[in-house]
């Protein structure tokens, strides 16, 4: 490999890092959402007075942060590799993030911490009317 070939390599990674760098992906509760729904799944995932904390995005990404880590890996070696753009790939990150979170809370896994909520909530996140899970999805920004 000639000098020029390297330094147009070195300027195409230097590229594809910038542009990665540049994106923000939202996964959540994104976009324009009635503020009862906001309401709802804030109080499931920090808790109120009333309410123990259930949380379904912070514990997905906990739970499955090496499956997290592997999706972002693989996508970041697509850029580096040229297969694919910085946002063709923030977009795919941002959609298999979401569907961790959807399949964390259909799982089941959301646990209330309270005895009176165990006993009373039977499935997660679905019970309210505002089918929270239906809601999960991403944005990417930059």
């Amino acid at each position: 490999m000639d000098a020029d070939a390297i330094l147009r390599d070195f300027e195409r990674l230097k590229a594809a890092c910038e542009s990665m760098a540049s994106k923000k992906i939202v996964v959540g509760i994104v976009g324009s959402v009635d503020s009862d729904v906001l309401a709802i799944a804030h109080a499931h995932e920090y808790g109120t007075e009333k309410l123990p904390e259930r949380s379904f995005i912070r514990a997905s990404f906990d739970s499955d942060q090496d499956k997290l880590g592997a999706i972002v890996s693989a996508e970041v070696n697509k850029v580096l590799s040229g297969q694919k753009s910085a946002d063709a790939a923030a977009n795919s990150i941002g959609a298999q993030a979401a569907q961790l979170v959807q399949s964390f809370i259909d799982d089941n896994r959301v646990k209330p911490q309270s005895d009176f909520s165990k006993k009373t909530q039977h499935t997660t996140l679905y019970e309210t009317g505002t089918h929270i899970r239906d809601r999960i999805a991403y944005e990417v920004e930059g």
